[in-house]
């Protein structure tokens, strides 16, 4: 799977109140090589705030190449508003470029989530050879 397709995945184990699905997407740390990559299960409904907060700040958006995130100033934070985001651009499945933004938490949130489903991790990631040519 190349790094910042989104792909839809069903919660193999899921729990009592869990999300049955996730977008499941391979992402990298800008600069870190293949030591910075990893991999996030998103519900809808932060793949939609992600993208929201992104449309919201398009001065902060300096358009990074698919799947790969990093730090960006928030240049005109409004009161409370976190003053950097993460952002990177991901690609849905009827192929469109999409910019997401994400505070720390959320990055926590997705790693935490990523740790507790290791199944689904395993069940969608792609072999060492398909990841070796990605």
């Amino acid at each position: 799977m190349a790094v910042g397709n989104l792909k839809h995945i069903d919660n193999i184990d899921a729990k009592f109140g869990a999300d049955p699905w996730y977008w499941f997407v391979k992402v990298q740390a800008k600069g870190r090589g293949e030591a910075g990559e990893e991999y996030w299960l998103v519900t809808e409904e932060e793949a939609l705030k992600f993208a929201e907060r992104a449309e919201k700040n398009p001065e902060d958006d300096p358009g990074r190449r698919k799947g790969v995130f990093d730090r960006v100033a928030n240049t005109e934070a409004k009161f409370g508003a976190n003053a950097e985001y993460l952002a990177l651009k991901v690609r849905t499945a009827d192929k469109s470029k999409v910019g997401w933004m994400l505070t720390e938490s959320d990055l926590e949130r997705l790693r935490e989530r990523a740790e507790k489903n290791a199944e689904d991790i395993e069940a969608n990631k792609e072999s060492w050879l398909a990841d070796l040519l990605d």
